[in-house]
């Protein structure tokens, strides 16, 4: 399976920590964002990704130039920001528009349980599937409902979007590419139709959204036991 990583964003939340930083490379225990969704994406053996940059892209490409696990292909955005699903559109090469990809959004820590592998593909007429979780008190997140064999609807329920999918990128062929497009919008036209689905995550998130967020856990131990098997990943990789 393929995966797209979403790291193209101005990370304007966090505030000064991304005036000379883009988000997917800020450090929490010494672990990039953008190096634990990699490390992720080896351990559910994802074949080859793309990496959609933007502000400040020329220091994410640096950090990947020495990457050796797996291909990863750089898609830059010098000229303006492609949004969401316009970065994704633009990005993917025709040959792999055929092939279901994994999305994944960086901002977010994900801890699957030791069983959890992303589905590696769609059922019959299913563009989308979403991986959800419990909407958490106080937060303005999107309310999803999970319905009738998986399908999902939005604006009411008590489920939201975690930041990791998988998409059949056939489902974006109708956007001109160049141009700016969110992924919130496809979910909501194919939801509309019957053609995204949904379960919840299996495991656990911790959201780094946010300055605050982000401050109040710098001082945690996130990763627990598994940040040697982390480091010796981010090591072995040869990042710098």
């Amino acid at each position: 399976m393929n995966a797209f990583v979403l790291a193209a964003g101005f990370g304007k939340r966090m505030g000064s920590l991304t005036e000379n930083c883009p988000k997917p490379l800020l450090k929490i225990q010494g672990i990039t964002l953008l190096d634990y969704s990699l490390y992720l994406l080896n351990e559910w053996k994802i074949s080859n990704v793309w990496i959609n940059t933007h502000y400040l892209g020329e220091k994410i490409k640096s950090h990947l130039q020495n990457f050796t696990k797996y291909p990863i292909h750089v898609v830059e955005e010098k000229t303006e920001i492609l949004g969401t699903a316009g970065g994704i559109r633009t990005g993917l090469p025709k040959d792999s528009l055929n092939e279901s990809i994994l999305l994944i959004n960086p901002d977010t820590l994900f801890f699957p349980n030791p069983d959890f592998s992303p589905n590696d593909s769609l059922s019959e007429r299913i563009k989308i599937h979403l991986y959800l979780l419990p909407s958490p008190p106080n937060q303005n997140y999107t309310q999803i409902n999970i319905g009738e064999n998986g399908r999902l609807e939005f604006g009411k329920g008590s489920f939201y979007y975690i930041g990791l999918a998988v998409l059949n990128p056939n489902c974006l062929i109708h956007l001109e590419k160049n141009k700016y497009y969110d992924l919130s919008d496809i979910f909501k036209e194919c939801a509309a139709r019957g053609e995204i689905t949904g379960e919840v995550f299996s495991g656990t998130v911790l959201d780094l959204g946010t300055k605050e967020l982000w401050d109040s856990y710098i001082q945690k131990d996130i990763f627990g036991k598994e940040i040697t098997k982390i480091l010796s990943f981010v090591n072995s990789s040869k990042m710098t």
